[in-house]
């Protein structure tokens, strides 16, 4: 009996305490959902970002991606009294963040989103800072393309070059960094090398040079057996002198069981550095 009681009474709640169960459960999906959110957003930057690169976010995104390793001394917090977020390479722009600086933070502090996360109130994009404004950031990157794409031409008139169908296209209408693209003429200089694609497109955001070049790890116009080729260019590369240290240098396994030399570059890419 006494259980048949207990049964109807929980049966039979107020409305009021139902709403505020309705309530409180809405608003924790909500926070499990701004979570999720943001620790997409702090992989991604823990992984694709350069660690020279200088980052302001508020305080919680700041401490979520020193505790992921990203080097605290290229953390800036922005504080709610800041009246800019210049200073730094990218701004994590959370909601915190885009209500703090409003409009200004796309028309006028940093106009470039090159990655995105989520959607609604909890999304967070990865946004470059144009320290002299929108109108000279938009004029060097255009500058930039055409100088990629001048680059990319001249990287395929390359004869100790051979390029994939795919990856030709993708040289030829500027879409590499400008990084990859020196990296790529200057270990061609030393080993002829197979270049089978590229890669490193962001999540969201606009379309920004891809990051990653992925080589064949023989060829036979370098005489040498696989494992010294790929030791040649590793070494090749880890001599580099700033800002053409990759990110990454690996070895990386294809769905059909063949392995390629992945090499990375950090986000973003610099603007200028074909023109220097």
């Amino acid at each position: 009996m006494l259980g048949a009681v207990s049964a109807l009474i929980a049966g039979h709640r107020p409305a009021k305490a139902h709403a505020n169960g309705a309530r409180e459960q809405v608003g924790g999906q909500r926070l499990a959902s701004a979570s999720a959110i943001r620790r997409q957003a702090v992989a991604w930057i823990a992984s694709q970002v350069g660690r020279d690169v200088s980052v302001a976010c508020d305080a919680a995104t700041c401490s979520a991606l020193a505790a992921r390793g990203f080097p605290a001394s290229n953390l800036a917090v922005v504080l709610p009294t800041a009246p800019d977020p210049y200073g730094s390479v990218l701004v994590i722009a959370t909601a915190d963040i885009r209500s703090q600086f409003g409009s200004k933070l796309d028309a006028v502090y940093a106009p470039q989103v090159i990655a995105s996360f989520g959607a609604g109130p909890a999304r967070i994009d990865i946004r470059v800072i144009a320290p002299l404004g929108p109108a000279a950031f938009r004029t060097a990157v255009s500058a930039d393309l055409a100088a990629r794409k001048s680059s990319g031409a001249q990287l395929l008139r390359n004869s100790r070059i051979n390029v994939s169908a795919s990856a030709r296209a993708l040289l030829a209408a500027g879409l590499i960094d400008s990084r990859l693209l020196t990296t790529i003429a200057f270990l061609a200089g030393q080993h002829p090398i197979v270049i089978v694609g590229f890669g490193g497109a962001s999540p969201g955001g606009e379309p920004v040079p891809l990051r990653i070049v992925y080589l064949a790890e023989s060829d036979a116009a370098a005489h040498m057996t696989g494992s010294a080729y790929v030791q040649a260019l590793e070494s090749v590369l880890h001599a580099q002198s700033p800002p053409y240290v990759p990110l990454s240098v690996a070895s990386v396994q294809l769905g059909g069981g063949s392995s390629l030399l992945q090499v990375g570059f950090g986000a973003p890419s610099p603007l200028g550095l074909l023109h220097s």
